[in-house]
């Protein structure tokens, strides 16, 4: 009974029709979400898609959450891939969240290009929810990204998710639309500092915080915090030849911890 609680629990407070979830990924996640100033590498398509226009060769990747805050039933997994051509970066990514009973599955294709130096970005995503005895239900949502570099060592950002307001299901519910902000400043080549402002319709401001630390050239540290609820979080990554394998954790005050990895190809 108290493991039922904690999904439906686990459920209204971080899924709110959980297709509005951004910041997919183990650096992601070890940063506390707070890349849309940054945004530099495929998973880019989910937490700023006009970053990756930063790419400049193929990246593919693939990460799984077994276990978010220890039940297996919130289980997490995405594969993404992007590829730079001379019109601009086209990218691709699949999402798969829950369990036998409750279960999501998104479908994104992203393109991204620059104007002037401006970083422009566009995701159409496939939205499928199946609950078990109920049916599914589907979906398109349109995000769009900016990415302004202002100076050598500091870029500033925008993400708007689903900026058409779509809807799902008979019920017709609504699903959740973000704006959020964010800033990236790189006072040395081997240090990024990420500062992001997220406003969801309905909800209060959250502020999310990051640092990204290469100590060597194969061995990276991250780290940040949340505060809206009050979250930390942390990870490493080695990077050897085209081959990045990158950990990242987030704390709940309540509900505990969330393990993730990513595996990159670039």
């Amino acid at each position: 009974m108290r493991k039922i609680f904690l999904i439906v629990l686990v459920l209204s407070e971080t899924l709110n029709a959980g297709f509005e979830k951004t910041g997919i990924g183990a650096r992601s996640a070890a940063m506390s979400n707070a890349l849309v100033g940054k945004a530099d590498d495929v998973w880019a398509i989910y937490s700023n898609v006009g970053g990756l226009k930063q790419l400049k060769n193929y990246q593919a990747s693939f990460f799984y959450s077994p276990q978010p805050f220890g039940m297996h039933e919130l289980s997490e997994s995405a594969i993404a891939a992007a590829v730079p051509f001379n019109f601009g970066v086209l990218g691709f990514g699949i999402r798969r969240y829950g369990f036998e009973l409750y279960r999501e599955l998104s479908w994104t294709l992203s393109y991204a290009n620059s104007v002037k130096g401006i970083c422009l970005g566009v995701n159409f995503n496939f939205h499928t929810v199946t609950i078990k005895n109920y049916g599914s239900a589907n979906t398109i949502g349109i995000d769009v990204g900016m990415l302004v570099p202002v100076f050598i060592n500091f870029q500033f950002g925008t993400f708007i998710k689903n900026i058409n307001s779509p809807t799902i299901g008979v019920s017709r519910e609504k699903l959740p639309q973000s704006f959020t902000t964010g800033v990236a400043y790189i006072p040395m080549n081997s240090l990024t500092l990420t500062l992001d402002i997220e406003k969801e319709i309905n909800f209060d401001l959250n502020a999310r915080f990051g640092f990204e630390y290469w100590i060597i050239d194969a061995l990276v540290l991250r780290g940040g915090a949340t505060d809206t609820p009050t979250q930390f979080s942390g990870g490493v990554g080695v990077r050897y030849s085209i081959f990045q394998m990158d950990y990242g954790f987030t704390t709940h005050q309540e509900l505990g911890c969330t393990h993730g990895i990513s595996i990159t190809i670039q």
